[in-house]
């Protein structure tokens, strides 16, 4: 008997982790976003029905997880139509992959409701289909993590890969309550880096890879650098260079900022270490009267899932 309801659940994700600019990401153990979807008569239609926690269209053309629902149905040879229930818990424009939980949950979900046992390599196109609306881009350095979970390497050709992650990381993220489009974030980058910067930044890859695979957690996290990227998108971030001085000092060993931001991300290799930077940085925000949601999370292996 065909299923005619499924509820899945999505994680953040983490890109560019400083060290791997559009090609690196991971799933974290939460926040995350859940959507149920219906299968209906209407066949080939894609209908939102609602969304909480966030201010998007209910228009299908117009939203991720309609956009990639759409392409995948259309695939699949439209046999039925859906209706999609949203819960937002990763606010848009939070830099922790919104849109990838939105595009990555909607053609995991409707791959599980019909039954149609496509790998998480062949969801990704339509994931991407939605994540594109968003972005303005089809990297997959967000929805590739948001699918198979993990911490996922995607090289300029060809299928994300996923590596070893350091098990002994855990992750404070530290979300001001503003939001930066990712379209906006590519703008301050420049059309070219210098020589030697590329050079460099290709070094601490490969540094950051192999300590995955050799399980060093402080060794990953030294690799963590960003010659690329971060230095001209920290000027974004409010309050970036104090919130980075009173993490590194309470614990964390590296950090910077989670995909175009405006979330920062920080790496301890204790849980008290990460209770007590998330304090401090709790304690500063407040103290510089921002709101903020901070999240204290760890790498998970697992990616998009039913839930029930």
């Amino acid at each position: 008997m065909h299923r005619t309801e499924i509820s899945v659940w999505t994680p953040a994700t983490l890109a560019n982790i400083n060290v791997g600019f559009d090609g690196l990401g991971c799933a974290l153990s939460g926040p995350g976003e859940r959507l149920v979807m219906r299968r209906t008569d209407a066949v080939g239609c894609v209908n939102i029905r609602l969304i909480e926690g966030a201010d998007l269209p209910l228009e299908t053309s117009l939203n991720v997880a309609g956009v990639a629902a759409q392409s995948l149905l259309k695939a699949l040879g439209n046999p039925c139509g859906l209706e999609l229930d949203i819960f937002k818990e990763i606010k848009p424009g939070s830099g922790i992959g919104s849109s990838a939980a939105s595009a990555a949950g909607a053609v995991f979900a409707l791959n599980a409701l019909l039954n149609a046992g496509l790998s998480p390599d062949a969801l990704l196109p339509h994931a991407l289909d939605g994540e594109a609306l968003a972005s303005g881009s089809r990297h997959a350095d967000n929805v590739a993590p948001a699918l198979m979970g993990g911490l996922v390497l995607c090289p300029p050709r060809g299928l994300p890969m996923s590596i070893p992650f350091p098990r002994d990381w855990h992750v404070v993220v530290l979300h001001p309550d503003v939001a930066i489009r990712t379209e906006d974030a590519r703008k301050v980058l420049p059309e070219s880096v210098a020589f030697v910067d590329a050079v460099d930044q290709a070094r601490w890859l490969g540094v950051f890879t192999a300590a995955c695979y050799q399980d060093d957690g402080a060794l990953a996290a030294l690799a963590l650098q960003d010659l690329l990227a971060g230095p001209h998108r920290a000027g974004l971030i409010p309050h970036f260079e104090p919130i980075r001085t009173i993490a590194l000092r309470h614990g964390a060993i590296a950090g910077g900022i989670s995909g175009s931001g405006p979330s920062t991300f920080w790496v301890t290799m204790t849980a008290d270490d990460s209770a007590q930077v998330a304090h401090e940085l709790k304690a500063f925000m407040r103290h510089e009267g921002m709101a903020c949601d901070i999240h204290q999370t760890r790498i998970s292996a697992r990616g998009s899932r039913i839930i029930e």
